[in-house]
């Protein structure tokens, strides 16, 4: 994973991650290479995360039956074992609140300081972006959907809005992938980039869990949260990389330019 924000990567990296001293010997052409890469990488996350929530997003409106039976059998049976042990649903209502809207701004803020306090301004700007696009895009899609939360008879929280997509299960995809692609080039050992990328997994995964063991969400709302938030993030770090070649690019080939130009011969006259 290469972080698509930061330039403080070795002279022998490519693309957004080049010192500038290097970013203009890229090659003619190179550019263009580039952006079709990060192109195609956005595309595919795009299809991917698609393939996914379009059915999701189908079936939930159309209340297929499969899907239905699916999200009440687990509503119920979490919601039997919370109400079993209470130390659990104590731990997950923890979860959840650590994990809301106000956890994430702090988390975001903090971030946000720590790189302008290293001059990392676009990086700054693609955790700004990511999160808070994040969040906006969820209420758009909520309001689209209009599904209800499920309805027990001894709910653990009470909650206003909409169900459809989790918006703890996508601000926990969005803020942990943000997160490993800008802060990736600190992680200097495959041990430290390993480790990360397990807990920032795992901590995704509980965070959805909750949201379904509190039954504030059906398991389609977390499955649809999580890849939204990815493909969001995905798509927003391929256009953050592109930022960067293109201008380098311009660069580039004015510098080429300007060093092989044909060197004006200067006459005197002799008269």
């Amino acid at each position: 994973m290469s972080d698509p924000t930061t330039n403080t990567r070795p002279s022998h990296a490519s693309g957004p991650n080049m010192p500038a001293s290097n970013a203009s010997r890229i090659p003619e052409g190179g550019v263009d290479r580039q952006l079709a890469m990060r192109a195609t990488a956005a595309g595919v996350a795009v299809v991917a995360g698609m393939l996914v929530v379009l059915p999701l997003l189908l079936t939930v409106e159309s209340k297929w039956t499969p899907l239905l039976e699916l999200d009440n059998s687990a509503r119920d049976d979490l919601h039997s074992y919370g109400l079993a042990h209470p130390s659990v649903t104590s731990f997950m209502t923890a979860v959840s609140a650590v994990s809301g809207a106000l956890g994430w701004q702090v988390v975001s803020v903090a971030l946000i300081a720590w790189l302008l306090a290293r001059r990392r301004i676009r990086a700054a700007a693609f955790v700004l972006v990511a999160n808070a696009g994040s969040s906006l895009l969820n209420t758009l899609l909520k309001a689209m959907v209009n599904r209800h939360r499920p309805v027990v008879a001894h709910p653990f929280v009470h909650l206003p809005g909409q169900s459809f997509p989790s918006g703890h299960a996508q601000a926990a995809a969005t803020g942990f992938t943000v997160a490993l692609f800008v802060l990736w080039p600190w992680l200097r050992s495959s041990g430290m980039r390993r480790a990360s990328v397990v807990v920032a997994v795992v901590a995704t995964l509980v965070i959805g869990y909750s949201r379904v063991a509190l039954a504030a969400h059906f398991v389609s709302d977390v499955v649809a949260g999580y890849f939204v938030g990815v493909m969001w993030t995905v798509v927003l770090a391929a256009a953050f990389h592109v930022w960067r070649p293109v201008i380098a690019g311009a660069q580039g080939r004015a510098s080429m330019t300007t060093r092989f130009a044909p060197k004006r011969k200067h006459t005197h006259d002799s008269t």
